[in-house]
């Protein structure tokens, strides 16, 4: 870890698994606050009024936020029997196109979003719910997690990644 790529690097997987810790969080707590509010709801004491707002919002995040760490851990849909069926030096410069074509895709998502962000921050939009959260702050994460998304494509062209997953990139035992 000398360079300053591999610091950026160890820094950027520890956001990601900041991320992903977060995500499990509101998984977690999702489990815990639906059966307590239909028991308050159910027992006529009250209601919790934010939390289908919360959930949804925490979803829409939540979907956003692990994207990256999804894709460094490997763990994300993959179809292997196109890079099975070729020669590993095949494989490996399709597997190189596909981290360049993503990462595209993702910048042009990125720049969308960004732009977005700024229109809906110039106008004052608010969507139409109990729980509100202006619409240029869930465009711009929309927009900041792409480019982590893009970050990830780029760092997956590295042959010397910081990050080791194993001697078996396609089989991942990631997830929650």
């Amino acid at each position: 870890m000398n360079s300053s790529l591999d610091k950026f690097e160890t820094h950027f997987i520890r956001l990601t698994h900041f991320f992903a810790a977060l995500v499990a969080i509101s998984i977690g707590l999702f489990a815990i606050f639906i059966p307590f509010n239909l028991f308050i709801i159910k027992a006529q004491i009250g209601s919790i009024w934010w939390l289908n707002g919360s959930i949804e919002y925490a979803l829409y995040f939540g979907v956003f936020a692990g994207a990256p760490w999804v894709l460094q851990q490997g763990a994300h849909v993959r179809v292997d029997i196109v890079t099975a069926s070729l020669p590993p030096s095949a494989a490996i410069k399709l597997d190189t196109i596909i981290n360049l074509f993503g990462a595209a895709l993702c910048i042009l998502l990125c720049v969308y979003g960004v732009r977005a962000g700024i229109n809906e921050f110039i106008n004052e939009t608010m969507p139409d719910k109990d729980l509100r959260v202006a619409n240029w702050i869930v465009v711009s994460f929309f927009a900041f997690s792409l480019a982590m998304l893009t970050t990830e494509f780029l760092l997956r062209l590295r042959k010397n990644r910081v990050l080791k997953i194993g001697d078996d990139e396609h089989a991942s035992d990631a997830g929650f």
